[in-house]
């Protein structure tokens, strides 16, 4: 007989871990007991040392779906063995070190009984157990028990009581447990405000929804404004009252067969639309597929698509007539999703015609990630609902460490140990809105994880408004360079120590020379980076005024080759813009020098007639690879040389070939397909100049270019049959929101240096 204390780390509470532990001591003959403490799952297991170490091997190896087991501590006990095996009392703790679990999609269990008109729970729109339901967005802090959860003030009615205290029930401990009898409660509310009478406020609101009605529905981490994706009428008027021009609409199908008659879906990705992450999936269009509004995603050439995850929304489906639902976030442009009824009455006032609220606070708003197959795996475009607040690897001491991200995709993360938790996507950092939101993230971040801020990390743009945060904490801040942090955090999450070749496309990034970088060969290492090489320098007319019209880019890069002959390719821009812009980039006044590769794409989409106007983040380049031609292999060559000791990407030279061979008649779809392949041969001969100045065979690709599926396939399958070995983002989106990762790992670095 022998006697073992095993300390069980991750996410291992409110995942039915207990109860699993619980079955595999009965099965192996094992007595003690097991309980949740501070530090994660605490057992005392007592038995044959072979009955032990095949407990041990269960438990570790065969968890629960939603547990997440990151470490076993083993140490020997001495004392009598107990009679049995029970489950006890949680216990409280010097020092929180356990994770908080995620949201996932309800189960086929839960959802069955939902669907089942002689089950208890027929029709409970907030069905949960322990394998499925709401977690991170009702956590207020950890220990995870009811009393800590947004889910305090419904007392359990006696048959949910005895489901909850019972080991072999799936319920076990599942916090947000109810049934219609003790659980929240729904409410269907007018534009204003006012209760609409009903029996039953999910069939009143599916009977607006069929009739073209707009609907904020509260969800798992906050409201989505839906309407019917079928109506012309009904998509317009929201496009119109939410101020959302031409940005694509998400839209939400009843299920996989729906889904499959609007869009083209791989096994990757039905296996993303059907995880328990439940994301927004980016899809091809089904050429002649069943019809949808035509303004869901007017220009584009992909449609973002989810499928049901919440009890409430399989209901609104239910028996209707529609199969999709447009599913977009219910708030304002860049501003964090609406969470509390009250705020949604107030913001969404004038948008919806009614609100189908319900009274389960959502503590931590959140709204939903999207995902994107490339070159058969997934990267993540938004991460947020599903994978937050799951820990990233850090592979040092990153306690302490706050991190405060960038502008534009503004993250948090904070460090605890050896891992980070990395927020969710808050929005772009450029309004007293998000600020507010970023404070609050950080607050309850380093609450939850009882971590206290002992270094805060920013952006080194000195106009970043989150530098107030830092600032005036009183704590010591460091600040670490935009593309630096990209190349750390893509390094990271790949577990790569060592230097690597970085190559770092993006739109915007304060430079080291004042200048606006975007285009960024660097050789990173987790303290440092020495920039080795970048996109040719080109001035940028007014600023962010030239981000937001592409055609101000075309002329300031073509002119850059071929001097004012450049305002002849640009002859669409108004003859006093166009006269405007080149005062400005002759005399360089509000002309701003950049780098950036994003810029490039804006330019060649405008001159394309792609994209002339931007109306959102993203969108000459998104319609530009829409328009390609997947079957042109032409190219112009590579288009990358030395200069002063600088690698340089010549940009000029790039748009100048695409300009020359669109008009000698070759369609925009070739001139685009063309285009990409010359981005990316150029850039691996960057690497490969780089690879021969250093010696360095690792390269990481990161920034927000390398959401473009064409580029980053073509140019991973290029590095890859050349040797190198191609680290990529696959735990965090390579746009601006893993910059805080990347941020809290410098510093954790510089600090073990003592190099702050």
């Amino acid at each position: 007989m022998v006697g073992v204390k095993l300390i069980v780390r991750g996410t291992v509470q409110g995942v039915g871990y207990r109860p699993f532990v619980y079955r595999c001591a009965v099965e192996c003959g094992i007595t003690g007991r097991v309980f949740n403490d501070a530090a994660g799952v605490i057992i005392e297991a007592f038995g044959e040392e072979p009955q032990v170490r095949e407990f041990v091997d269960r438990i570790t190896l065969r968890h629960p779906p939603l547990a997440v087991v990151r470490s076993v501590e083993r140490a020997a006990i001495a004392g009598g063995a107990p009679p049995d095996f029970r489950i006890v009392q949680s216990r409280a703790g010097d020092r929180v070190e356990v994770d908080a679990a995620r949201d996932t999609a309800v189960c086929a269990a839960c959802l069955a009984e939902m669907r089942d008109p002689h089950d208890r729970r027929s029709g409970h729109a907030f069905i949960n157990c322990t394998d499925c339901g709401p977690r991170y967005t009702i956590i207020k802090q950890l220990p995870y028990d009811r009393l800590s959860t947004t889910m305090a003030g419904f007392p359990m009615c006696p048959a949910c009581g005895g489901e909850y205290a019972s080991p072999v029930d799936r319920r076990f401990h599942a916090q947000p447990v109810c049934c219609p009898h003790c659980g929240p409660r729904l409410r269907l509310l007018d534009g204003s405000g006012r209760p609409i009478d009903g029996a039953d406020p999910i069939a009143a609101c599916g009977s607006m929804l069929e009739s073209g009605a707009i609907v904020a529905v509260k969800g798992i981490g906050g409201f989505h404004l839906a309407c019917r994706a079928d109506r012309d009428d009904a998509v317009a008027r929201l496009r119109l009252l939410k101020q959302r021009e031409e940005k694509p609409l998400a839209i939400m199908a009843r299920d996989y067969a729906a889904a499959a008659c609007y869009v083209r879906i791989s096994d990757a990705e039905r296996a993303l639309l059907e995880s328990v992450e439940r994301p927004i999936v980016i899809l091809d269009k089904r050429p002649g597929g069943a019809t949808l509004a035509a303004q869901i995603a007017p220009r584009a050439t992909t449609l973002g698509v989810m499928l049901p995850y919440a009890p409430l929304q399989y209901r609104l489906f239910d028996g209707a007539a529609y199969d999709a639902l447009v599913m977009t976030s219910g708030n304002h442009a860049d501003e964090p999703i609406c969470a509390s009824n009250e705020e949604a009455l107030r913001e969404l006032a004038g948008v919806a015609d009614a609100f189908l609220v319900h009274n389960r606070d959502i503590h931590v708003r959140i709204d939903d990630s999207i995902v994107r197959v490339m070159g058969g795996h997934p990267v993540i475009m938004r991460r947020a609902r599903g994978y937050v607040p799951e820990p990233l690897p850090a592979d040092a001491d990153v306690s302490g460490i706050v991190a405060l991200g960038g502008i534009l995709k503004g993250t948090v993360t904070v460090g605890r140990g050896s891992v980070c938790y990395t927020s969710q996507y808050l929005g772009n950092v450029d309004n007293a809105e998000t600020i507010g939101h970023l404070e609050a993230m950080t607050r309850h971040l380093s609450g939850l994880l009882d971590v206290t801020p002992a270094l805060y990390v920013c952006d080194n743009h000195p106009g970043g408004l989150a530098r107030r945060i830092a600032e005036e904490s009183g704590k010591p801040v460091m600040y670490v360079q935009h593309h630096h942090a990209h190349a750390a955090a893509c390094a990271a999450e790949n577990r790569h120590k060592g230097d690597a070749i970085a190559i770092v496309f993006d739109g915007t990034g304060y430079g080291d020379d004042g200048a606006v970088w975007g285009g960024e060969i660097l050789l990173s290492g987790r303290a440092e980076f020495k920039r080795l090489g970048h996109c040719a320098y080109v001035p940028q007319p007014g600023g962010d005024a030239a981000a937001r019209n592409p055609g101000r880019m075309a002329l300031a890069i073509l002119h850059a080759s071929i001097g004012d002959r450049a305002a002849e390719a640009c002859g669409w821009m108004p003859l006093d813009e166009r006269d405007a812009v080149l005062q400005m980039i002759r005399s360089g006044a509000g002309c701003a020098a950049t780098s950036s590769m994003g810029r490039l794409f804006d330019a060649c989409a405008a001159l394309l007639d792609v994209c002339r106007t931007r109306t959102y983040e993203g969108q000459p380049a998104i319609e530009l690879e829409g328009i390609a031609d997947r079957e042109e292999r032409g190219d112009y060559g590579p288009r990358t040389d030395s200069r002063d000791g600088m690698i340089v990407i010549d940009g000029p030279r790039i748009l100048l070939s695409a300009w020359d061979d669109a008009r000698g008649g070759t369609s925009a779809s070739r001139v685009s397909a063309r285009f990409h392949a010359t981005i990316a041969k150029s850039a691996l001969a960057a690497i490969r100049m780089a690879a021969d100045a250093t010696g360095c065979d690792v390269v990481c690709l990161s920034g927000g270019c390398f959401q473009n599926a064409m580029l980053l396939s073509r140019l991973t399958e290029m590095l890859a049959s050349s040797g190198f070995r191609v680290l990529t983002h696959r735990l965090l989106p390579p746009n601006d929101e893993c910059v805080s990762f990347g941020q809290a790992i410098i510093a954790a670095e510089r600090r073990r240096m003592g190099n702050p």
